[in-house]
């Protein structure tokens, strides 16, 4: 398997986790695979940057509208939000690696 594909999925499993049991600093955690996730896999069409940054951006406030849902609402939030925590990380990434190649001799 791809360590992109582990990343990925380490942060889907986290995210996950976070929902159910409080756990400290997990969405530090989650930004932090992020973060190495876009470092590791930059990212160079621009579509696909402004996707990360829309999905950081979107998912949380329409996800909010879940917790209405009895039950299960409330976890597919909180699971939805740290998805969207590891999109984050990834865009902050891979901006911080097209503005050092912008200014690269």
């Amino acid at each position: 398997m791809k360590i992109e594909k582990i990343l990925m999925a380490l942060i889907l499993v986290i995210a996950a986790i976070q929902a159910f049991i409080d756990v400290p600093m997990s969405g530090l955690v989650i930004l932090l695979v992020g973060l190495v996730y876009g470092f590791m896999n930059p990212i160079a069409d621009i579509q696909e940057r402004t996707v990360y940054l829309l999905v950081a951006f979107a998912a949380p406030t329409v996800a909010d509208s879940l917790d209405l849902i009895p039950v299960a609402g409330t976890y597919v939030n909180a699971i939805i939000d740290g998805i969207a925590l590891g999109a984050g990380g990834i865009w902050i990434a891979n901006f911080c690696l097209s503005i050092f190649n912008r200014i690269k001799p």
